[in-house]
């Protein structure tokens, strides 16, 4: 983090910890309590959709079947990316406030953790929890515990406001990409391997076969670019830009035949956003604005040997 106000680097590392204790202390407790309720929620409802007995009801049956196992198996998941995330923070807090950039880049990734585990946790909580009994989603809280030190790390480097708001659209859809990716991939999964004509692929969903696979790959080079651009490396432009194109194509596919709900549609329309914003002249200029790599590496000719 380059700044040239040391008080501004105190207030972002004590902002960045406080997000780590939270992370470490905190957010386990939450996501124990409402493992059981969200999972006891499908539960309820699979058995609702049993009792009606009609075909519609049995194959929602199937379709749910996976859910109560993927939500008790990934909401566990993400709360350890944050909690060893939390012991991430604390390990770089020093270096971080010493501006050290690749510090930026760990804080950065690191925060990401609880920004996206609560984004895909949100959903699960409203549908089976919040719908039933109302109440604030502690999903919500988790997410913003993330993205609060996450964009105070990227608006705090000394840079004009276009470059501030280059960075800060680029990191957002980034982590929104990842996120959504991940859900989008995630419900893919669980219709494909859920469909009661399971082992054989229903032609009327074939596509989810690559799909969810795609939605997967591409959320974790999201993830990857976070880091990548955080210390201004090339890999992570040219990561972001591969997902975010693989991610258009692979989710307005998925929309085409599954389009109760336009998920798929945002998701392509998100992967689309992040193309355009990288290949913007301006925008590429502000993400490496403070690197000494601003140019793409050049391949370097060889004399020709002597004969």
């Amino acid at each position: 983090m380059q700044h040239p106000s040391k008080q501004i680097r105190l207030w972002i590392t004590v902002l960045v910890i406080l997000a780590a204790i939270f992370m470490i202390a905190v957010q386990p407790f939450m996501i124990n309590g409402v493992i059981n309720p969200i999972v006891e929620g499908q539960l309820a409802r699979m058995e609702k959709f049993a009792t009606e007995g009609t075909p519609e009801a049995n194959v929602k049956v199937g379709l749910l079947g996976l859910t109560p196992w993927l939500v008790s198996f990934f909401f566990p998941f993400w709360t350890a990316l944050s909690f060893v995330g939390g012991f991430v923070l604390i390990a770089v807090a020093r270096p971080l406030y010493q501006g050290e950039r690749w510090a930026r880049a760990v804080t950065l990734l690191a925060l990401a953790m609880p920004a996206m585990g609560g984004a895909y946790m949100i959903v699960p909580w409203m549908n089976f929890v919040g719908s039933v009994q109302g109440g604030f989603p502690p999903a919500v809280l988790i997410m913003m515990v993330g993205l609060v030190p996450y964009f105070a790390v990227l608006l705090a480097e000394k840079s004009t406001l276009p470059a501030k708001l280059a960075n800060f659209f680029v990191f957002l859809m980034l982590g929104v990409c990842a996120a959504e990716n991940f859900a989008n991939g995630h419900a893919a999964f669980r219709v494909l391997y859920g469909h009661p004509a399971r082992p054989i692929i229903p032609e009327s969903i074939s596509v989810l076969w690559l799909s969810w696979p795609v939605l997967w790959i591409t959320s974790l080079f999201f993830i990857i670019s976070i880091f990548q651009l955080g210390k201004e490396h090339f890999s992570g432009y040219y990561l972001a830009l591969i997902a975010g194109a693989a991610t258009v194509v692979g989710s307005y596919a998925t929309h085409t035949v599954r389009n109760a709900t336009n998920d798929y549609l945002y998701g392509a329309l998100m992967g689309l956003s992040v193309v355009v914003l990288l290949l913007i002249p301006y925008v590429k200029q502000a993400i490496f604005a403070k690197s000494a790599d601003v140019q793409e590496p050049q391949l370097v000719a060889q004399p020709a040997a002597a004969d």
